[in-house]
């Protein structure tokens, strides 16, 4: 079914009047008649050559200008195509077809606010001009502005519910907004006319937006299959698998976006934020300078930012950035880590002391909402059995004689596998002074429920346990695979000490000799630092 695609309208007006008389070959009037044709027989690359040979006789011709332009966007050279028609409409200002030609070639080298920009000031002056109005549409979607194309596409859908085009985009922006009703309604519309990428492309938003996000990655997935190059889909995809805890089919989705538009925002951001997770500062760097030119007033762009600089080791221009972080919204635990570690290295004793007091009560405020033991509290108590022992192990056995680290996951949870080399290398450093106990809960992703497209392409697969023993015998597999060297305790089958702690899916705890909690974290990508996490470890340790 052909839908949804918005025709660009290259306007390649002949504002070069006819010559008249008899006229060397290398008359202007002459040049131009040929740099126009080879244009309109698609020579565009010949057409250039004439049209600058042409300029340089004649430099003040908007027309030749424009349509040199418009060859140049044939070409894909956005750049140079965009100074020809901002030199064009300097000289004829206020000329629609140059102004839709300018708005164009922004929109197609990917500099999506200028191109709104251009829109929206052609739309003032042309507000029942349809394709103005359904470009700037497009724009704002791509923006995130989607109340103004609510306003925008509002009337467009009145005066034509069978336009699907308009349907979509209004859909669109209809859930992204939470309006998932009057969304809904539209998304049927579409449905009913036939199978698409745009449908599948919606019907995946809904149900993210909805915060179904197994359901989206699959609706997403069929949209891709159909139409990879629909504009932010990848990147709708992307966020999806990073919410079932894929980050690697995440990246790969948000490069295959970023490879057709270069400059969308949310691929940029998450992509950078994954490069960020995994400590590759340098790489990540400039798509958060992208996601922070796309939209300037993000805090979150910000903050990719300012942990970028610090990771490379820019200091002071990470403090910059992320002083403006913090007092833009003070609740940002992670820009108050990082912003602390910055002054901390800055050898700014008072500043970093502020922050980690500011730091330690986001924590606690973090944990409270969590759920489960907070900071400072002491760690519920527990006996259960040690897998491949007859034996039982009682938390509170270890109260005033070492710390404990506590750890909680299951095989089928991609974010616990992937945490078991440092968990693994903090226990080959620590071990001797605290223990380390893994305790085996539920499965995250067990066979029958939704799948993780990261199990799924590693092929690992884990049968829910109905059973002491089977739960024991999944903890014995998944040591061996992920070469655990530290003991494994099954939890109850009711999942009492996995509720106590509110460990599901998965997730670590430093436990002090007094039993108290020192710290936690869930073990996401996003959310587990070794770096903390050892220092916590050597604090409780060295504590007496």
């Amino acid at each position: 079914m052909k839908l949804f695609r918005i025709i660009a309208l290259l306007v390649f007006a002949d504002l070069v009047p006819a010559a008249t008389g008899s006229q060397v070959a290398e008359d202007p009037m002459d040049i131009a008649r040929r740099a126009y044709q080879l244009q309109q027989a698609g020579d565009y690359a010949g057409a250039v050559e004439a049209y600058r040979a042409f300029l340089q006789l004649r430099p003040d011709e908007p027309g030749a200008r424009s349509n040199l332009g418009a060859s140049l966007v044939r070409l894909g050279r956005y750049d140079e195509a965009i100074e020809e028609y901002r030199t064009a409409e300097k000289l004829l200002p206020g000329e629609p077809r140059i102004g839709m030609n300018l708005a164009l070639a922004y929109q197609k080298s990917g500099r999506i606010r200028e191109a709104a920009d251009k829109f929206a000031a052609l739309h003032a002056v042309m507000p029942r001009e349809r394709q103005v109005t359904l470009l700037l549409a497009d724009c704002d979607l791509r923006l995130g502005n989607y109340d103004r194309v609510i306003d925008l596409l509002r009337p467009l859908e009145r005066e034509d519910p069978a336009d699907l085009a308009t349907a979509y985009m209004l859909g669109t922006a209809l859930i992204r907004t939470q309006r998932i009703a009057e969304g809904g309604a539209l998304l049927d519309r579409i449905l009913r006319s036939g199978e698409s990428a745009e449908a599948r492309f919606l019907l995946g938003t809904q149900l993210y937006e909805s915060g179904d996000y197994p359901g989206a990655v699959k609706e997403l997935q069929k949209a891709v299959a159909l139409n990879p190059a629909l504009p932010q889909l990848q990147s709708y995809y992307g966020l999806a698998l990073l919410n079932t805890g894929d980050p690697a089919g995440a990246a790969a989705a948000f490069r295959a976006e970023l490879a057709a538009n270069p400059s969308e925002y949310a691929s940029n951001l998450a992509l950078a934020q994954i490069l960020i997770a995994s400590g590759n500062y340098g790489e990540a760097l400039p798509f958060a300078e992208t996601a922070l030119r796309s939209r300037p007033e993000s805090v979150d762009a910000g903050l990719a930012l300012g942990q970028c600089l610090s990771g490379t080791g820019r200091l002071p221009q990470a403090r910059e950035r992320l002083e403006a972080v913090v007092q833009a919204l003070p609740s940002s635990l992670e820009a108050h880590r990082e912003l602390s570690s910055v002054y901390a290295r800055l050898h700014l004793a008072s500043e970093e002391a502020r922050e980690r007091t500011t730091v330690d009560r986001l924590e606690k405020d973090m944990a409270a909402k969590e759920g489960g033991p907070r900071v400072d509290e002491l760690a519920p108590d527990f006996s259960l059995p040690q897998v491949g022992r007859n034996q039982n192990v009682r938390m509170t056995s270890y109260r005033d004689k070492s710390p404990v680290v506590l750890v909680f996951g299951s095989y089928s949870c991609p974010n616990f596998r992937a945490s078991a080399d440092a968990l693994n290398s903090m226990f080959e450093q620590y071990g001797r002074q605290a223990p380390f106990l893994l305790v085996y809960i539920r499965e995250a992703h067990a066979s029958g429920d939704w799948q993780s497209t990261r199990n799924v392409r590693e092929g690992i697969t884990a049968a829910p346990a109905l059973s002491m023993q089977d739960r024991e015998d999944h903890a014995t597999m998944c040591t061996r695979e992920l070469h655990l060297k530290f003991p494994a305790l099954a939890d109850s089958m009711d999942g009492s000490v996995e509720a106590a702690y509110a460990a599901w899916p998965s997730r670590a705890f430093v436990i002090g000799r007094d039993g108290r909690i020192l710290y936690s974290t869930r073990l996401t990508q996003q959310d587990f630092r070794v770096d903390e996490m050892e220092k916590a470890l050597r604090a409780a340790i060295a504590a007496r």
